[in-house]
This record gives structure tokens, C-alpha cells and sequence, in this order.
């Protein structure tokens, strides 16, 4: 008659332990998520060996240089000599200067040109890490930084993944004189195709905020922008007059494909533009379709 009395105490023993356990866990995921693990960066000190990994032994050069809104922006460059061709690599959202790795490491390509990956405002190692910058004119600003230090009165070529490339591509809306041509890998270009899900403004504001990684939190934040930056560009398409190139897969599942259908009826006076979709590869051919990115840049330089 006594057994279920006898067993309540145990059961709330055990939920107490329970409790215990999940609270020590989510604390940890908290300290976890606001330490910036999950950042989706590689610290400057370990790009050396990466890149010795692959066969590349020219020596990284690492720079801070503060943008027009006094952020300190960083970018890791390399270079058999500071005479050739600038090629600004800009990474997409979430994502890093890393992101370029195997560009930076690739013997080929540092042959031809002098490359500059940079962590873009709210990423990387870039100032104020978990920040995102929304405005896509500031970012472009922020690029400026880098291209007028590294190459200066020079024109640059810059090469833009998916998020990248709306920012390369105001850049070339805004310094004109100082671009040479644009490379646009799976691009995210057509307001259009930007969507909204549910969740998007469920996760921005705290509580929420607070258990997602701080470069997935700053990811969504300037994606939700997005639509309406992009929105802005409309007018100014035709104020690119630089060759571009554009690669995409069929496949892309997270940028449609229609993206570089907008390409084609938004750059009217493009002098040279080449649009290339590829059968398949999905959203990430940045690194599954490396030689074919590698050769798109490598023309580039030479026209």
C-alpha cells in the first residue's frame, strides 16, 4: 500500500538531479556561445602550417587597418611580389577569411596574383567579433580599407561569395576607379530570391540570442537585412562597368540559381561578362569546385 508514497520521493530526487545536469549544460553552451566558440575562424598563428600542409611557402602577412567607422579590419595577404595583381578575396555568411584557405595555399594562383582574404565586419578577427554590419555600402567601405592599403592607386580584382558578392558588388557601385573586375561565386544578388523564414525573427532579439553562436547570430542578422540593401542596389547595376564573371551551381539550394539569371538582365553595361553554371555542386563550390574558381580568377587577372 505504501509503494507509490516511497517512490515519490526518489522521483523527485532524480528530476532534482536532472535540473541540475541540464542547467550545468545549458550555463556551459551559454559561456560556450558567448566565449565565441563555434566562430568559424583560424587564429593567425596556425595559417602558416596550414598552408606549408599544402605546398605553399611564401609566409602570410596579417594586417589590422581601421575602416571608416574606426573598426579595426583584418586580413591575411600573401604575395611573390607586391608588383602583381591585387585579388580582394571577400567570404560569405556565417564564415571567415578562412574561408579562402586553399586560395591563399594555392602555388598556381599566388604565382599570378598578389591575394588578400578579409574577415568582414562582425566576423573573423575583425574588431567587435559578433557585430554584423548591415548596411552593404559599409562593408564595402571596409573592403576599401584593406584594397587602398594594399594596392594603392591601384585598381583590384574581388572575388565575393555568396553574402561576398552583393558586398563586391556595391564596392563596384561605389569606387568604380578602383575596380578591375568582379568574380561572383553563388552570389546572393536578387532581392527577389531573398526569403524569411519563421524563425529568422525568432532567434534576433534575447533570450534566444543568447544560445546562438555569436557568427551564426551575426549571420542572421545581416541576411535578414539583406533583402532590403539589396533593394537599394537596384538602380545602380548598370554603374558597373567592369568584366564580371559569374559561377553558380544548378543545384544551389540555400542561393537559387536565379541569381545569375539577375546578373545577366541587371548588367547592361558590363563589357565582358561570362556567366558559367554548373551542373551541380550545390551552394558550396567555393571549396568542392576549387580549380574551376581558381581558373575564373586566374582570367580575370589576365584581361
Amino acid at each position: 500500500m505504501n509503494q507509490p508514497t516511497t517512490r515519490r520521493p526518489r522521483l523527485r530526487k532524480y528530476l532534482r538531479r536532472l535540473l541540475y545536469v541540464l542547467s550545468a549544460l545549458l550555463a556551459a553552451w551559454l559561456i560556450a556561445v558567448q566565449a565565441g566558440c563555434l566562430a568559424m575562424r583560424t587564429p593567425d598563428r596556425e595559417w602558416p602550417e596550414k598552408m606549408q600542409q599544402q605546398g605553399q611557402r611564401l609566409t602570410p602577412r596579417f594586417c589590422d587597418i581601421p575602416d571608416p567607422n574606426g573598426r579595426m579590419i583584418h586580413a591575411i595577404s600573401v604575395s611573390a611580389s607586391d608588383t602583381l595583381p591585387l585579388v580582394v578575396l571577400v567570404h560569405g555568411s556565417p564564415g571567415s577569411a578562412d574561408a579562402y584557405l586553399d586560395f591563399i595555399a594555392d602555388t598556381t594562383l599566388t604565382k599570378t596574383a598578389q591575394l588578400v582574404a578579409i574577415d568582414r565586419p562582425g566576423f573573423g578577427y575583425t574588431q567587435h567579433f559578433g557585430r554584423p554590419e548591415a548596411s552593404l555600402a559599409a562593408q564595402a567601405a571596409a573592403v576599401k580599407t584593406i584594397a587602398s592599403q594594399l594596392a594603392p592607386n591601384r585598381k583590384v580584382i574581388l572575388v565575393g561569395h555568396s553574402l561576398g558578392g552583393p558586398v563586391i558588388a556595391r564596392f563596384a557601385m561605389d569606387y568604380p576607379e578602383q575596380t578591375a573586375g568582379l568574380v561572383l561565386v553563388a552570389g546572393s544578388i536578387d532581392p527577389d530570391m531573398e526569403e524569411h523564414p519563421m524563425w529568422q525573427a525568432a532567434i534576433n532579439p534575447p533570450p534566444l540570442k543568447w544560445l546562438i553562436p555569436r557568427s551564426f547570430w551575426a549571420s542572421n542578422y545581416e541576411i535578414k537585412a539583406l533583402e532590403g540593401e539589396l533593394l537599394k542596389m537596384l538602380p545602380r547595376w548598370g554603374d558597373i562597368r567592369c568584366p564580371v564573371t559569374v559561377i553558380h551551381a544548378k543545384d544551389d539550394s540555400l542561393v537559387p540559381v536565379e541569381n545569375a539569371d539577375f546578373a545577366r538582365r541587371m548588367l547592361v553595361n558590363c563589357p565582358d561578362l561570362k556567366v558559367d553554371i554548373l551542373p551541380e555542386g550545390d551552394h558550396f563550390i567555393l571549396w568542392s569546385r576549387h580549380e574551376k574558381i581558381r581558373d575564373a580568377i586566374m582570367q580575370m587577372v589576365k584581361r
